[in-house]
C-alpha cells in the first residue's frame, strides 16, 4: 500500500492561489520518515540547544511569527531547521505533488457565473492531488491500494461529495480510504505543510512573473533532490476548461 498525506495553503480571504499539495510513498517509507521527523522535534537543532518542537510548521518558521515556538530563533537558525526537516523528506524518497489555481483569474473568469456543476478551486485541487496519485501508484510496484488523508481543516461536505467517489472503482491501484485529520497530530501532515507552503509561495510568484518566475531557494533544493511534479490552473486553463463544459452542454442541448 501507498500512503499519501496533503495538506492546504491559500485559503485565506484575499489569497491569489489556492493550492493542495503533499507527498506519496510506502508504509515502509512512511515509516522511517516518522521516526526522523519525531526526533528532529524532539531535538530541533542540538548545537544551538533549542527547545522540543511541539510541530513543525512552515509559515511560522520562516515567519518566526511572534508567540510562535520559532520567535527567538535567528536567520540562520531558521534556515537550517528547515534544511534539516526538507532532508528528512529526500532522504525517505517520498514523492511531492501539488495543484494550484489562480484565483484572480478564477475570480474574473468564474465568479459568479451560472456554472452548473463547477467545483471550488479547494475542490478541484484536492481531486487533482488525488489523480496524481493514483497515477503514480498505477506503474508502482507497492501501489496496489493507497491510502490518502487531509488536513482536518477543509473537511466538508461538499468535498466529501468530490474526493469519496474516487474511493469506488475496484481494480488496481485502488483508493482504499479518504481520510481527514490534525496536522499537528500527524507527523506526514507536517511533512505535506511543507510542500503545500512551498508550491503556494511559488505560484504567487508565477501569477505575477509567469514561467519566468524563480522558485525560492529551498524549494529549488527540494526539487533538485526528490521526485515531484505539480501544476497550476492559470487562466488560460481556466477559459479552456470553461469552454470545454460549455461545449459539452451545447452538445447535450443538441441530442
Amino acid at each position: 500500500m501507498l500512503r499519501a498525506y496533503f495538506d492546504d495553503s491559500g485559503t485565506h480571504d484575499e489569497s491569489k492561489a489556492v493550492v493542495v499539495g503533499g507527498l506519496i510513498g510506502t508504509v515502509a517509507q512512511w515509516k522511517g520518515f516518522e521516526t526522523a521527523w519525531a526526533a528532529k522535534l524532539a531535538d530541533p537543532l542540538p548545537e544551538a540547544r533549542k527547545p522540543p518542537l511541539q510541530v513543525f510548521h512552515l509559515s511560522e518558521c520562516v515567519g518566526r511569527w511572534p508567540g510562535s515556538e520559532f520567535a527567538h530563533y535567528t536567520d540562520a537558525e531558521r534556515d537550517a531547521v528547515i534544511h534539516d526537516f526538507r532532508q528528512i523528506i529526500i532522504s525517505s524518497g517520498l514523492i511531492g505533488m501539488g495543484a494550484a489555481i489562480d484565483l484572480v483569474a478564477w475570480d474574473e473568469l468564474v465568479y459568479g457565473r451560472d456554472e452548473e456543476g463547477i467545483e471550488n478551486p479547494l475542490e478541484i485541487c484536492a481531486a487533482r492531488c488525488i489523480e496524481q496519485a493514483i497515477a503514480i501508484a498505477d506503474p508502482h510496484p507497492e501501489g496496489d491500494a493507497i491510502a490518502v488523508f487531509f488536513d482536518q481543516g477543509i473537511e466538508t461536505d461538499n468535498l466529501h461529495g468530490i474526493v469519496d467517489p474516487y474511493t469506488y472503482p475496484l481494480g488496481r491501484p485502488r483508493v482504499m480510504s479518504i481520510n481527514f485529520a490534525q496536522v499537528r497530530c500527524v507527523l506526514p501532515l507536517q511533512a505535506a505543510d511543507m510542500v503545500a507552503t512551498e508550491d503556494y509561495w511559488h505560484a504567487l510568484r508565477w501569477i505575477d512573473e509567469g514561467d519566468s518566475a524563480e522558485a525560492r531557494a529551498h524549494l529549488r533544493h527540494f526539487l533538485a533532490h526528490a521526485p515531484a511534479e505539480a501544476f497550476i490552473l492559470g487562466r488560460e486553463e481556466i477559459a479552456a476548461e470553461l469552454e470545454r463544459r460549455k461545449a459539452e452542454r451545447d452538445a447535450d442541448d443538441d441530442l
